[in-house]
């Protein structure tokens, strides 16, 4: 249960990273005086690649972090309950000592 929690809490961190990243290329998407055209402003973009082709519209960033904070959310949720279950268990073994 415990390798489980800290894959979880890694997964969450991750994601949590990667909505920010989105949702920073989605806002800097709207001003459009700090490029010309659309630009990724992204770490992961940069690191990694990500995006992949150059065709990213305001809409297609905006669908993408709407989806990682979906995801987030979820991943969250998740979290919650595992550790909830845990201190449940926690306490069912108390009880029984």
């Amino acid at each position: 249960m415990k390798k489980l929690r800290i894959m979880l809490l890694i997964l969450l961190i991750v994601s949590l990273f990667v909505s920010i990243d989105l949702g920073l290329n989605f806002c800097f998407s709207l001003i459009p005086e700090l490029q010309d055209g659309i630009g990724s402003n992204s770490i992961l973009q940069a690191t990694f690649g990500i995006f992949g082709d150059n065709g990213w519209t305001k809409a297609k960033f905006y669908y993408a972090f709407s989806k990682s904070l979906w995801i987030t959310y979820w991943i969250f949720v998740l979290n919650i309950s595992v550790y909830l279950v845990n201190i449940i268990n926690g306490k069912i073994e108390k009880k029984d000592n």
